[in-house]
């Protein structure tokens, strides 16, 4: 996957144990869940990476043909293609 688990000492300021910080590179998919009920997962590819490092945000060409920039949430996950 595409998520890296990180300690962060924000997190504990929070009440969370780990910040996870998602990276990415051209070429992976991005599955984006349904929060709702009755909302269908969106699936794309990532055409372009504008952050640093692989880090957020994206450009993702989605399966029905449209291009959004995404800063992507808790509902999001980066598969790599491997390479």
């Amino acid at each position: 996957m595409g998520k890296t688990l990180l300690s962060d000492p924000r997190a504990a300021s929070l009440g969370i144990a780990e910040v996870v910080n998602m990276r990415a590179k051209v070429g992976d998919q991005l599955h984006v869940h349904g929060r709702v009920v009755g909302v269908r997962e969106r699936q794309g590819e990532i055409v372009e990476v504008r952050g640093a490092h692989g880090e957020p945000p994206y450009r993702v060409r989605f399966t029905d043909g449209h291009e959004e920039l995404i800063f992507p949430g808790p509902d999001c996950e980066v598969e790599s293609d491997g390479k």
